[in-house]
C-alpha cells in the first residue's frame, strides 16, 4: 500500500499533486521512544481519549540475578502499571519472555517503590518534582476533584510490545496469553515515513489486544461506570463538544461542569465513560494546566472560569494559550 501526501501550490486542492511518502532507513528506535514518551496516548485505543503518565524510563528492573531495563513504565487512569518494550525492526521471539519478566518484576512493586521511581523520574522537572505518585495521579486524571479518592495502584500490569514489525510467532503467543491466561499484553507496530521536504509521518497499527476491548467490561474505580470501548460512528470528542454546545446554547457566558455534560450524554449513550468526558474537557480547555498531559488532538474550545467549572472559549476576550495551558503574552 502506497502513502502519498497531497502537495498544493496555491491552496487549491484541485491542482494538487501526490508526493510519495517513503520509509526512511535510518534507525528511529530511540527517536520513537522519545516521541512515545511525549505522546503516551498513542498507545491507547483511538477513541479512548485518555492517557498514561510515565514514571520511569530505562529503570533498573532486577529479575532473578540480572538487571534489565524496560523502556518506559507508567500509570494509567485505572492505576494500573503500564510497561512498554520497544524493538527496532522485527520482534525477536525472546521479546515475549522479556516482557513477562518485566511483568513479574512490576507486579511486586508496592506504592512506595512506584513513588520512589516516579520521584527519580521527575526530579529535574520543576513543575512535577517532589510530588508524590498520588498527587501526580490527581493532577493528571482528577485535577478538579476535591474529594478523597482511593486508588488501588498496580492491581494489574499492562504490557505493550511496540515494534516496526510484530512477528507471527510473537502475535500468536500474545493472543494465547491473553485468551488462555488473561495477561494484559498488547502489540503495536509503527513506521516512520519522511517526505522530500523533511516532513515526518508516523504510521501505527494496533495488532493484538485492541479489537477485543469491546467485550471486556470492567468497573472503573474513579467514576463507577462501565469502561467499554467507544463503538459509535461519530467520534467521542464530537459528541462531547456537541453536548457542551447544547447545555450552553452556544452562549459564552453560560457555565457548565463535566458532570453536567456526562448527565446529558448518558441519555443517548448509556455506556459512555465519565472519566473520558472529564479528560476530554481538560484536553480542550485552553487554560487548564493539566491539558499538557493530553497533547494529542487538542482543540481550543473551553475556558476554566474556576475549579471544576468551564465556559466557551473566546480568543479575543481570554487571550492566547499554548498546549500546556500557559498564557502566551
Amino acid at each position: 500500500m502506497g502513502l502519498y501526501k497531497l502537495k498544493t501550490m496555491d491552496e487549491n486542492i484541485e491542482t494538487g499533486v501526490l508526493e510519495k511518502v517513503k520509509t526512511d532507513s535510518i534507525d528511529y528506535e530511540k527517536d520513537f521512544e522519545n516521541w512515545l514518551e511525549n505522546s503516551p496516548s498513542v498507545l491507547l485505543d483511538d477513541d479512548a481519549e485518555s492517557t498514561v503518565f510515565w514514571i520511569g524510563r530505562q529503570v533498573s528492573a532486577t529479575v532473578g540475578e540480572t538487571d534489565k531495563y524496560p523502556d518506559l513504565i507508567g500509570i494509567d487512569a485505572s492505576g494500573d502499571l503500564v510497561i512498554v518494550e520497544l524493538k527496532k525492526g522485527k520482534t525477536p521471539r525472546e521479546v515475549v519472555a522479556q516482557i513477562l519478566e518485566y511483568a513479574a518484576w512490576g507486579a511486586a512493586l508496592k506504592y512506595g517503590d512506584l513513588n520512589k521511581i516516579s520521584q527519580d523520574y521527575y526530579r529535574t522537572d520543576n513543575s512535577m518534582a517532589n510530588k508524590s505518585l498520588i498527587e501526580l495521579y490527581h493532577e493528571v486524571f482528577l485535577p478538579d476533584n476535591d474529594e478523597e479518592v482511593k486508588i488501588d495502584f498496580n492491581k494489574n500490569q499492562k504490557l505493550y510490545i511496540v515494534a516496526e514489525q510484530v512477528s507471527a510467532i510473537v502475535k500468536q503467543v500474545a493472543v494465547y496469553l491473553r485468551e488462555k491466561y488473561g495477561v494484559n499484553v498488547y502489540c503495536m507496530e509503527y513506521e516512520v515515513l519522511k517526505t522530500q521536504q523533511e516532513e515526518y509521518f508516523i504510521s501505527t497499527e494496533k495488532i493484538v489486544g485492541y479489537d477485543d476491548i469491546t467485550s471486556s467490561i470492567s468497573k472503573n474505580k474513579i467514576s463507577g461506570t462501565s469502561a467499554i470501548r467507544w463503538n459509535e460512528p461519530i467520534k467521542i470528542k464530537t459528541v462531547i463538544s456537541d453536548a457542551v454546545n447544547k447545555i450552553t446554547n452556544g452562549k459564552e457566558t453560560a457555565v457548565f461542569t463535566p458532570a453536567e455534560v456526562y448527565s446529558e450524554l448518558i441519555k443517548q449513550y448509556p455506556d459512555i465513560n465519565q472519566s473520558t468526558v472529564r479528560c476530554q474537557v481538560i484536553q480542550d480547555c485552553v487554560n487548564h494546566t493539566s491539558r499538557k498531559h493530553y497533547p494529542s488532538g487538542q482543540r481550543d474550545l473551553y475556558f476554566r472560569s474556576e475549579k471544576g467549572r468551564y465556559r466557551l472559549y473566546n480568543a479575543e476576550k481570554d487571550g492566547k494559550w499554548d498546549w500546556q495551558g500557559r498564557r502566551i503574552e
